[in-house]
């Protein structure tokens, strides 16, 4: 007996026996692989899909929420930075003896007010010849050299001016 009759011989047996042969999962004969669940499959499959979709939808949304956010971080600390110069240069300017000196004492009530001191006090020292400025440091002392009344801080000198009703002072070079 060849394997085809063995073979049409069990399907028959099957069938007097009252068993109908039904597919299995895989289709014995005939070389192609058929599923018993590909409905189901189609159907996990699309449901997979839609929720990569969503979740891609929704990273896409956390990005652009992010970068938005620095976005406005970084204008609200250039806004900060800028108020605090601001404030800074108010509180010198307002003060009658120039930088951070208030009442016959040195006055240390704001950080950045105390970082300009230091720094006006460093650039005082240091002035640029030809630079205005509007206020003199308050260790300053007037020297009259040649009939003029100079104003000598320290190594630098300052030569007042008037803009309009206002006094401010010229760095120059050491009167002969």
């Amino acid at each position: 007996m060849n394997v085809k009759n063995i073979w049409a011989a069990a399907v028959t047996g099957l069938i007097v026996a009252g068993v109908a042969p039904t597919a299995s999962a895989f289709q014995v004969r005939g070389g192609a692989q058929t599923s018993v669940n590909s409905g189901e499959r189609q159907a996990a499959h699309e449901t997979n899909v839609a929720t990569r979709q969503a979740n891609r939808t929704t990273r896409e949304g956390n990005r652009q929420n992010t970068v938005q956010q620095v976005s406005s971080n970084r204008t609200n600390a250039a806004e900060n930075i800028s108020n605090n110069r601001m404030n800074a240069a108010q509180n010198i300017s307002n003060n009658n003896h120039g930088c951070c000196y208030n009442n016959g004492s040195w006055y240390n009530d704001h950080p950045v007010a105390t970082a300009a001191a230091v720094t006006t006090a460093v650039v005082a020292t240091a002035a640029v010849v030809g630079s205005i400025v509007h206020t003199l440091p308050p260790s300053c002392s007037a020297v009259n050299v040649n009939g003029v009344t100079y104003q000598q801080c320290g190594s630098t000198w300052y030569q007042p001016q008037y803009s309009g009703t206002t006094v401010q002072y010229v760095v120059i070079n050491p009167p002969h």
